[in-house]
């Protein structure tokens, strides 16, 4: 007897799995229970190793006795964290097994390699650092020094670290609004593109940190000066890839929208902007690096707060553990922008999510 006709799929719609199988083959059940097995066999060991690492750290910590000419401080702190850390380790390691087809346990599966490498770099690092002093004080110190250092100056960083986070995101928007109005404006009209297409390409590529002493000579503060050099370091990549995204807009989405009476206001908001979207939020990935670069050379130049100067201030105290520590908060706050930029660029491009991968 012959096989049953197959259903016809229509075009551009993927064929389901089962129709590839080869006839008198049954089909593969999307999970089995050995692929099951597999995941939770990997996730056991990686995460036992990760505890493992995470628990003779905490021993190197107790166990291995300082040098004698190593700077100490307590442990206490250290060892509380450690601990908390090790027990929210061990539950999630708990519920991932439990459940190992949860976004938990996938979450945890994929950070596991990291947690692993982390355990033994804090090894690595105490023991050239507080137990063995091969690593030279006080220029190199143990995490519970720079636990100390942050305990003991928190407040000072908070107040340094909204003062940064506020001039950065003032100048940063600014500059990117006025980014994508230059672009926009080049990118639309012809006219505007050929006034201001040789500024850009004159004034853009210039480093932003180099037209401080400018604007300070213009503009009536320092404040207004730093965000000012905040603002053009995120204003030129935002209006030069504003521009290209314009312009390479599909003409026959124009000469359609046209040819239905749209006005030249809607083909601006609802066509050209919208087209243009990944190629702007690629303008603010990079105006947000040249930005930040900018804002650490602001600070440095009459603004008395504010996270580079912080770190600058304490540099010139020889504090190294302090310094360190403003340098942790300057990592922590840039991954956070990173972190947000990547958030918004998922939520306005989720049409995007299967075809361009960040």
């Amino acid at each position: 007897m012959s096989a049953a006709p197959r259903t016809s799929v229509a075009a551009g719609q993927p064929v389901p799995a089962d129709d590839l199988a080869p006839a008198g083959t049954a089909a593969t059940p999307p999970d089995r229970p050995s692929a099951t097995a597999g995941r939770r066999a990997r996730l056991t060991r990686l995460a036992g190793a990760a505890l493992a690492v995470w628990i003779l750290y905490a021993a190197v910590v107790v166990a291995v006795p300082d040098a004698a000419d190593a700077r100490t401080a307590s442990t206490t702190p250290l060892l509380a964290g450690v601990g908390a850390w090790i027990v929210a380790l061990g539950l999630w390691t708990a519920v991932a097994l439990a459940r190992p087809g949860t976004p938990a346990a996938g979450a945890l599966a994929h950070r596991l390699p990291w947690i692993v490498f982390f355990g033994a770099w804090f090894i690595v690092w105490q023991l050239t650092t507080v137990k063995s002093g091969l690593l030279d004080p006080p220029y190199f110190v143990a995490p519970e020094v720079l636990i100390e250092a942050f305990r003991g100056d928190w407040t000072l960083l908070a107040r340094c670290l909204g003062s940064s986070a506020l001039l950065f995101l003032t100048g940063y928007a600014v500059g990117s609004v006025l980014g994508f109005i230059t672009g926009l404006l080049m990118g639309w009209s012809r006219r505007a593109d050929y006034w201001l297409h040789p500024l850009l390409q004159t004034i853009g590529p210039v480093p932003a940190a180099s037209l401080l002493p400018l604007a300070v000579l213009i503009l009536p503060t320092t404040y207004a000066s730093a965000a000012f050099i905040v603002a053009f370091g995120a204003w030129f990549p935002m209006a030069t890839m504003t521009r290209a995204g314009v312009r390479a807009v599909p003409r026959s989405y124009i000469d359609v929208a046209r040819t239905l009476g749209a006005s030249e206001s809607f083909l601006v908001r609802r066509i050209a902007i919208p087209a243009a979207l990944p190629d702007m939020l690629t303008g603010l990935f990079t105006g947000l690096g040249t930005s930040l670069a900018a804002l650490m050379t602001a600070e440095l130049v009459g603004v008395d707060q504010g996270l580079a100067w912080y770190i600058n201030w304490v540099k010139g105290w020889a504090d190294y553990p302090r310094m360190y520590v403003g340098l942790a908060v300057l990592i922590i706050f840039c991954r956070a922008l990173m972190i947000l930029l990547f958030k918004l660029r998922s939520s306005l491009l989720a049409w995007q999510q299967d075809l361009v991968r960040w």
